[in-house]
């Protein structure tokens, strides 16, 4: 039965991809709910490897876009922002959640579910609205990776937590080992790949030599980083960043590129799927409040973080409305947390991730409401960001 129910849900799939085209709402949008309404007859635990590979392919193509003095760039911008983002939408939810009677590690979880963006949302969006090319994204995407790096250490602290062991210097130690694998990699990336890229050239002769060359690269790397205790997806980044300086990273993003859109949408599948059981309601005005702190809050703080970072208001508030979705990150938490807390999360995360996602949509229309619509400058695209807006 595994070929007939995985058959199935490719289809399904695609049947939820034709029906976002017809409303005009992101394709993620119904094959998320897809997968919470079939996750109970639909076994696809055959599937999981998609799954990784989806997020993993989506961080590596970013990367492509990216290379390590954009990166550097990019992070030293947005650094200031991240410390706001953090204090802004972490410590609310954590004081609404003890006002309301939890105890302090529920209140620990419930803001550790409502503090991160959903990076895979988010970076999807990008890509399919072709908003790339904004001056913002560099501060959207410097922000979520210095969320990525909190949310490692705050998943460290819970899973001390949960396991009734909490070590600062295990936690600190792998801090310092993340680091380290970075700067290692950005060495790599610039000594010793630029030294061989003529040898790469040469032997990249047909697609097929690129697929799997650089799919086994990839996972390597991937699994290589989650071993060490470092997110896949930082390490998936990182590779990207170092074969988006070489000149075949056009023929690598179009080999790779069919596979990637397969696999993403697995991964919203699965994502779903992977929402627990709501078997009854959760406190809805605790509900209520705590979704709308977390929107009003991320925006602010994205919005505050943006000015920070040099960026006009128009750019700040566009990438504060395109900062809401909340997603992969959450739902990892959530399924660590207290039995009694994952129903309130999934419902908290299903409703940030779908008003995000269509907040998302409209941010241009409304920042133009507010500051006026400006003449689209007629100068050049880079060149790392063509192939996105053809």
């Amino acid at each position: 039965m595994a070929l007939f129910y995985s058959g199935l849900a490719l289809f399904l799939i695609y049947l939820s991809i034709l029906l976002s085209r017809r409303f005009g709402v992101p394709s993620l949008i119904p094959i998320i709910f897809l997968g919470l309404l079939t996750k109970d007859f639909l076994h696809t635990e055959h599937l999981h490897f998609f799954v990784e590979l989806g997020l993993i392919l989506l961080f590596f193509f970013i990367g492509l876009e990216f290379n390590f003095e954009k990166l550097k760039s990019m992070t030293a911008k947005s650094w200031k922002a991240g410390i706001a983002d953090f204090i802004i939408n972490f410590f609310p939810p954590l004081g609404l959640a003890l006002l309301f009677g939890f105890n302090f590690v529920e209140a620990l979880f419930i803001a550790t579910v409502a503090y991160p963006s959903s990076t895979s949302i988010i970076a999807k969006l990008l890509i399919d609205y072709k908003r790339l090319i904004n001056p913002e994204t560099e501060l959207i995407l410097g922000i979520l990776i210095f969320e990525d790096i909190v949310a490692i250490i705050l998943l460290s602290v819970l899973f001390g937590i949960t396991k009734g062991n909490v070590n600062p210097t295990d936690i600190a130690l792998n801090i310092l080992l993340m680091f380290a694998v970075v700067v290692l990699s950005a060495i790599l990336g610039k000594f010793v790949l630029s030294k061989i890229t003529n040898y790469l050239e040469k032997i990249l002769t047909g697609a097929e030599d690129v697929i799997l060359l650089m799919l086994g690269l990839l996972l390597l790397v991937a699994g290589g980083f989650h071993s060490l205790g470092i997110s896949e997806v930082l390490g998936a980044f990182i590779l990207g960043l170092m074969f988006g300086e070489t000149p075949f990273a056009e023929d690598i993003e179009k080999s790779l590129h069919d596979l990637k859109e397969l696999s993403m949408a697995i991964f919203f599948y699965n994502f779903g799927a992977s929402i627990p059981e709501i078997t009854q309601m959760p406190n809805l005005l605790f509900l209520t409040l705590l979704v709308i702190v977390s929107i009003v809050g991320k925006i602010i703080s994205t919005y505050i973080g943006g000015l920070i970072a040099g960026f006009s208001p128009k750019s700040s508030l566009r990438a504060a409305l395109e900062m809401v979705p909340r997603g992969e990150f959450s739902i990892v938490v959530t399924a660590m947390a207290p039995k009694t807390l994952q129903p309130l999360s999934a419902i908290y995360i299903i409703t940030t991730a779908v008003i995000g996602s269509v907040i998302f949509i409209y941010a241009p229309q409304i920042v133009d409401k507010i500051f006026g619509k400006k003449k689209k400058s007629k100068g050049e695209v880079p060149d790392y960001l063509k192939d996105l807006v053809k």
